[in-house]
């Protein structure tokens, strides 16, 4: 996971904002890589479900800022790091999904713990557990496409490192 020592509530919610528009355009092309119309169908609604977390997203930030986003342009700092792009290979797009789910379910809960603003804690704090079920139904939905494959190398290191941390 990406280190977040101090974040401002604006730029915690431009990263927001960016993450879930990174996640809405990650589903709409995961969704088009399969041809099983309930996976798709669950994809899709998981790309409107990033659409809603940004326009929430967008929300917070008039209500924090007091200013409306007509266009939001944002520089590296405002990009959580850890979330990747989709494949074009399918097992792999839905094992990164999963990933960049935990990332932003773990991004969010961290940064839920660094503001005293009753809102903004609890704004955070429910992305986290969105993104939690988000994860869960991606397992629940997908297992059987996997069958008894074992986890990459690098899935391993990656639950190696997150042990240790």
């Amino acid at each position: 996971m990406q280190k977040i020592l101090t974040v401002d509530p604006i730029d915690a919610l431009k990263m927001s904002i960016q993450s879930e528009k990174e996640m809405q355009a990650y589903y709409i092309k995961a969704a088009s890589l399969v041809t099983d119309d309930d996976a798709k169908a669950i994809l899709l609604g998981f790309a409107d479900h990033a659409d809603k977390h940004r326009q929430d997203s967008i929300d917070m930030y008039s209500k924090i800022s007091g200013k409306k986003i007509l266009f939001l342009n944002l520089d590296k700092r405002h990009k959580l790091s850890t979330l990747q792009r989709c494949s074009d290979d399918v097992l792999d797009a839905i094992r990164v999904a999963k990933r960049n789910e935990k990332e932003l379910s773990e991004f969010y809960s961290t940064i839920s713990r660094r503001f005293m603003q009753h809102d903004l804690r609890t704004f955070f704090r429910n992305m986290a557990s969105d993104n939690l079920q988000h994860l869960t139904l991606l397992e629940a939905s997908f297992e059987d496409w996997f069958g008894d494959e074992e986890e990459t190398p690098e899935e391993k290191m990656l639950d190696h490192v997150d042990h240790e941390s």
